[in-house]
């Protein structure tokens, strides 16, 4: 889904990992938020618009939103160093997709992710992830993704300064009163002890390198680097 509200004017987009559910999440508590679609949308049995990641594109072309309707309203979403974002992808189809079945029904559901789940249990990530971005290492093709939410937003919350991202949308919202971002969906897998786990130890030299390629639009137009 989206999220948006007609009192304030707003819709989020929900880039997936990136702080989308707890962004999502503040807004529908404290922000009128309401979910957009519903719920998931499906098409001859095959899932054409998810719950919580509808794009921009997707909301006109099922009919959920005009292009005049998304234009009138501040377009925001956020971003994350996709270094970063891999470790956690990686660590959520380790540990608690696999644990809590029930809970992750979706990632059950997905063939495409049930695989990921499947060889995370076994595979380090150098190799976890050189077999997920395999497609665009022989393609030699950049991920399209992210962009279908980035492109077509007013402002982007960075991951890395989520609260401060989150005050400059209130500011521009017109919203006078502090809110703090909940808590939601961390990645508590990559802690050791107290502490979490920096990404960087968990690439070599090739695995670092293939993600510099094939994130390379995200990396470059914010400024990402690895360390």
């Amino acid at each position: 889904m989206a999220v948006y509200s007609t009192r304030y004017r707003y819709i989020f987009f929900a880039n997936p990992q990136a702080a989308s559910k707890a962004i999502a999440k503040t807004l529908e508590e404290s922000l009128e938020g309401q979910p957009m679609p519903a719920r998931e949308i499906r098409v001859n049995g095959e899932l054409v618009v998810k719950k919580h990641h509808a794009t921009w594109q997707q909301l006109q072309d099922f009919d959920l939103m005009t292009r005049a309707q998304l234009d009138a309203l501040f377009k925001f979403t956020s971003v994350r160093n996709p270094y970063d974002l891999l470790v956690s992808r990686y660590f959520k189809r380790k540990g608690r997709f696999v644990d809590a079945p029930d809970k992750y029904r979706w990632a059950q559901d997905n063939p495409r992710i049930k695989a990921s789940m499947q060889a995370a249990q076994e595979l380090p990530f150098p190799e976890w992830l050189a077999g997920q971005l395999q497609r665009h290492r022989e393609k030699d093709k950049t991920v399209k993704g992210p962009l279908e939410y980035l492109d077509h937003a007013d402002y982007v919350i960075r991951f890395e300064a989520l609260q401060a991202g989150f005050d400059e949308v209130l500011k521009r919202l017109g919203i006078a009163e502090a809110i703090p971002i909940v808590s939601e969906n961390v990645t508590v897998e990559r802690a050791q002890g107290s502490a979490k786990r920096h990404y960087t130890e968990f690439y070599d030299d090739a695995s670092r390198a293939l993600v510099s390629r094939v994130y390379a639009p995200i990396i470059e137009r914010f400024g990402y680097s690895f360390g």
